[in-house]
């Protein structure tokens, strides 16, 4: 196991006055993990940071198709009880 290093903040953020009204996305967290990731090494340098901008390869494929990030196929229940599919056989060639 990798000893995981840890940052702290110089400016800690304000916790938010009333955390039963918390919304997701809106609010986040002083630090966040991070590691590198090279074939030579693979998975490497664990460490909390505070939270900032990263950098991402414009190559990554996360940027060009969707599908690497979600993938899924909604299924609706007829008022008959069937159940209705959106063009499932289109769905499973894009895989």
């Amino acid at each position: 196991m990798q000893e995981i290093s840890v940052q702290r903040t110089r400016h800690p953020k304000q916790k938010p006055k009333d955390e039963s009204k918390l919304g997701f996305g809106s609010i986040f967290s002083d630090h966040m993990f991070v590691m590198n990731y090279d074939e030579g090494q693979g998975w490497h340098n664990p460490r909390i940071v505070p939270f900032g901008n990263f950098e991402i390869s414009p190559a990554a494929m996360c940027l060009h198709y969707g599908q690497s990030v979600f993938e899924g196929m909604k299924a609706y229940r007829a008022v008959d009880g069937r159940i209705l599919l959106f063009r499932p056989d289109r769905n499973m060639a894009r895989l």
